[in-house]
């Protein structure tokens, strides 16, 4: 009954907003946060998942290019672990403070501004891409995320790697089965929304979430010039590293 009561309300307002909708309310829980915001966040350094992937699949020294940046944690600790680092971010409440504390660090803060769900279409190509913490998962649509992907693709050399976080689903979830379903009716009931929802799109804590499967997550990385080479999973969470395939995938999104 818990269950059903959760895919009831969820399931509505994923049927009633859209994904531009959904892109502002996650950006709006993210720029609440203090902890994303604090001088301590952006000196965590690597995640303990991230170290290895980096360590494995990075060349030392090359240049990365780090999608969905925020306050600017992992370049900073990439800088401190002999990288060269840029990044970008569409939310500009995380951007002022990155640049505030990369001020008080005595650090360039190589952080731009980018629209949601969108790459910066520049000319530097670089040697890898980081996906900030969980970004991909707030990407609305398999649209969307495929079409972000393959623009991060444009930006590196062949056989660079691609590292990035996301959250999972198991197959046979009947939650996620049940917030699919009342959200697709309600979402035809309203009629005016064109992108259809898919199974393991969620709401929580007031933010949007698609929740993955390993094949899923394969298919996207691979419509959009990537090969997966290391996935994990621990508790919630998944971590991939993929690399770039030697050409920009030319067949249309299936």
């Amino acid at each position: 009954m818990v269950n059903l009561a959760e895919a009831l309300h969820k399931g509505f307002w994923l049927g009633f907003l859209s994904a531009d909708d959904l892109n502002v309310i996650t950006a709006q829980r993210y720029a609440a946060s203090q902890h994303l915001t604090s001088t301590d966040h952006v000196e965590d350094g690597f995640f303990d998942w991230e170290a290895p992937l980096i360590e494995g699949y990075f060349r030392k020294g090359s240049r990365i290019l780090v999608a969905a940046a925020g306050t600017g944690r992992e370049i900073l600790a990439l800088r401190n672990a002999g990288f060269s680092a840029d990044g970008f971010d569409c939310n500009p409440t995380l951007l002022e403070a990155g640049r505030k504390i990369f001020e008080q660090l005595g650090q360039p803060h190589p952080v731009a501004f980018c629209e949601p769900d969108m790459v910066p279409s520049e000319p530097r190509i670089y040697d890898g891409l980081i996906v900030g913490w969980s970004a991909y998962t707030h990407l609305p649509t398999r649209l969307r995320r495929i079409r972000f992907l393959q623009a991060l693709r444009a930006r590196i050399q062949p056989q660079s790697p691609l590292m990035m976080s996301f959250f999972i689903r198991h197959e046979s979830s009947r939650y996620s089965a049940m917030t699919y379903w009342v959200g697709t009716i309600f979402r035809i009931l309203f009629r005016a929304r064109k992108e259809p929802l898919e199974h393991g799109d969620d709401l929580e804590f007031s933010h949007f979430r698609h929740r993955f499967t390993r094949d899923e997550l394969d298919a996207e990385l691979q419509a959009a010039g990537f090969r997966m080479l290391d996935y994990t999973e621990q508790g919630d969470a998944g971590f991939v590293a993929a690399i770039a395939d030697d050409a920009l995938p030319e067949r249309p999104i299936p």
